[in-house]
């Protein structure tokens, strides 16, 4: 007969130990595991690893390009400045203004008393020291317009103004000729100049009182005479700055 207390006790050790081998078998299928996902994490960090970046540095542009690009920038400012300074208070009329000076010192006396013959009744000796005259350059010789700086030539319609083109070598021409206002506000030139427009001689620009308001008159030389281009109404006075 067959002792089961003895064949149970003698079969315990062999269930304990498949128990130990299943446990380890099981812990050593987690470490894989785990082994492989570490592996993979690291794999993957060092693929998306970014780049290090290194102390190398473009060098400066010379210092003539910096001084260059310094002053570019500041006239750019002052320009745009300008420009919008210019478009609130319309200062472009006064940026080209001429100045009077004696005929005399501009051009001949003979040259002087031959125009005032021409456009007056004055008498020429006694005269020629009174007029007033502004040299305005050409691509083609100069534009000389002549004041006639006298009472005796004035009326309703204003003043005579006159002027010529003066050639090299070639007699001088009349091309300009109208009675002007010489009565304007403080600060307010009569005469300025203007464009060119691919003409010998550049655009004039008058400045007239019309009533409570002051008139820009473009006049364009058309390659024989000057004539009335545009005209616009400014400030009016009341407005204008003092």
């Amino acid at each position: 007969m067959t002792n089961l207390s003895t064949i149970s006790i003698s079969s315990e050790p062999e269930t304990k130990d498949f128990c130990d081998t299943d446990l380890h078998s099981k812990k050593q299928l987690e470490q894989a595991t785990v082994d492989k996902v570490v592996s993979s994490l690291s794999v993957s960090s060092a693929q998306f690893q970014p780049l290090k970046t290194t102390g190398y540095q473009l060098p400066e542009p010379p210092m003539r390009i910096r001084y260059w690009v310094h002053w570019f920038r500041v006239g750019l400012s002052m320009f745009l400045l300008l420009s919008v300074l210019c478009g609130l208070g319309g200062c472009s009329f006064n940026a080209a203004t001429v100045t009077w000076n004696k005929a005399v010192n501009l051009v001949s006396s003979s040259v002087v008393e031959q125009i005032i013959v021409e456009n007056t009744d004055l008498n020429p000796q006694a005269s020629v020291d009174n007029i007033l005259a502004v040299n305005v350059a050409g691509k083609d010789g100069k534009l000389t317009i002549f004041n006639f700086n006298t009472p005796d030539v004035c009326g309703a319609l204003g003043c005579l103004y006159a002027g010529y083109w003066f050639k090299p070598n070639q007699p001088i021409t009349q091309v300009f000729l109208s009675y002007l206002n010489p009565t304007l506000p403080p600060g307010k030139q009569l005469l300025a100049v203007g464009e060119n427009h691919h003409q010998p001689l550049p655009c004039i620009k008058v400045l007239q009182t019309e009533k409570q308001q002051l008139r820009q008159m473009n006049f364009c030389f058309n390659g024989n005479r000057y004539q009335l281009a545009d005209s616009q109404l400014l400030a009016t006075m009341n407005k204008l700055p003092k």
